[in-house]
C-alpha cells in the first residue's frame, strides 16, 4: 500500500470503523452517511488489496491485516 497517493480520508474511516466496531457508528463520528462509509471502505480494500472487515452479526470484526494495520494508521493521522 502507498500511503502517499492514498486518501488520508480513507485512512480516517478506517480507524473510526476499528474505535467503534460499527460502519453505522463510525459514520455518525464522522458526520457521514452510511453509505458513504461503505464506499470509503470499499476504496480501502482496493488500495490494500485484501478485505480488512469481516461483516458480523456483532458489526465489523477485522481481520489480522487490520490489527496489524491499525497502529501504523492511528500514528500516521496523529501526525
Amino acid at each position: 500500500m502507498n500511503f502517499r497517493t492514498l486518501d488520508l480520508n480513507l485512512l480516517r474511516v478506517f480507524d473510526a470503523v476499528m474505535s467503534e466496531g460499527s460502519l453505522t457508528r463510525a459514520a455518525e463520528v464522522l458526520a457521514i452517511t452510511q453509505p458513504a462509509a461503505s464506499h470509503a471502505l470499499k476504496r480501502l480494500h482496493a488500495a490494500v488489496g485484501e478485505p480488512l472487515f469481516i461483516r458480523s452479526a456483532f458489526g465489523m470484526k477485522p481481520t489480522p491485516r487490520a490489527e496489524a494495520l491499525w497502529p501504523q494508521v492511528r500514528e500516521a493521522l496523529a501526525s
